[in-house]
Order: structure tokens, then sequence, then C-alpha cells
């Protein structure tokens, strides 16, 4: 009687029940169902915000490389084609220094695109330009301040101001008007 009672409790511990499998798979499934389609939503704007931080950082890095270099480093704001570039403006080669235009064989320090479902809107800059800059004080070159907006298809903005002080302040809004 013994090792009847033995087998039987053995038999029922050795493992799921396919009920049991099926019902767990299942619910995978269905929480599955759930979640992927709000990160397939969500992914344009983790890109957004991705994107406005690389800018942000990018600002800094022309900044820094700026004071470092002791010239004119500028930011060249594309928007129709998506991109932006940084060059060091300090007349190489038969440039013209502190024009805040890539001439000669300035130095190039990078060209940065936007990712997917990210769109450059819109670079404004005083003097009507669309190039932002610094000298070697840090300070914006030729005194241009104004801003960068990008875009991306769920109506999400981020806006990248460069103040008079050289200062750059990044804002978010929802609906292009009403910044945080």
């Amino acid at each position: 009687m013994h090792d009847l009672y033995c087998k039987a409790r053995c038999h029922r511990q050795a493992g799921f029940t396919m009920v049991e499998l099926m019902i767990v798979i299942a619910v995978i499934a269905i929480l599955t169902a759930i979640a992927v389609p709000n990160i397939i939503n969500s992914l344009p704007n983790y890109r957004l915000k991705a994107a406005a931080r690389d800018m942000y950082s990018n600002f800094q890095k022309a900044k820094m490389e700026a004071v470092k270099r002791n010239v004119t480093v500028v930011l060249d704001f594309v928007p129709a084609s998506n991109m932006y570039e940084m060059f060091v403006d300090d007349g190489a080669g038969g440039g013209n220094a502190n024009n805040l235009t890539r001439d000669g064989s300035e130095t190039l320090l990078g060209t940065f695109g936007m990712p997917n479902d990210v769109t450059l809107s819109s670079a404004s800059f005083s003097g009507g330009t669309q190039k932002a800059g610094f000298n070697s004080r840090g300070l914006p070159a030729n005194s241009r301040t104004g801003n960068v907006i990008l875009l991306n298809n769920n109506s999400r903005y981020y806006k990248a101001t460069l103040s008079s002080a050289g200062n750059i302040k990044l804002q978010m809004s929802s609906d292009g008007i009403n910044w945080n």
C-alpha cells in the first residue's frame, strides 16, 4: 500500500498539465498584444527626446571646442536636409574667419542627421540665419541668438534656445506653442 501511495504522489508532482501550459501561454499572448502597440507608439517620442538631447550636447560641444581652440565654432542647421553640421570657422586654407560660413579648408567637426520619425522643423537665429555658433569666450558668435525646433510624427516638439549669455535651454511642447 505504501508503494502505491508513493507512486501516486510522485506522479502528481511530475509537472504541469497541458491545460495549465495553455493558460499560461494565453495570458502571455494577451499581455504581449496589449504591450506591443504601446511600445510602438512611444518609439517616436523616445527618438525625439534622444535627438533633442544629442543636439543639446552638440551645442555644448561647440561651445567647449570654441573656448578650447580659441576660435569660432559654428552649427549650421539645414532643415530641408534634416541635418546640421559643426565646423571650426577659423579661416583655414584661404577661408574667411568668423563669417559663420564653411569656406577654404575649415575643419568639419561633425555632420548630424535626424533619426527616423524626427524632423528638423526650423532653425531661426538673429540676423535671419539658420547658423549659430560660439566665439572663443563661449558667447554666441556675432551675438546671434535664437532657437531650433525638432518635431516628431506624434506632434511633439522640442526647442533648443541659445541665449545671449551662451546658455542653451531645452524645452518640450505637445502643440508647438506652450513650452515647458
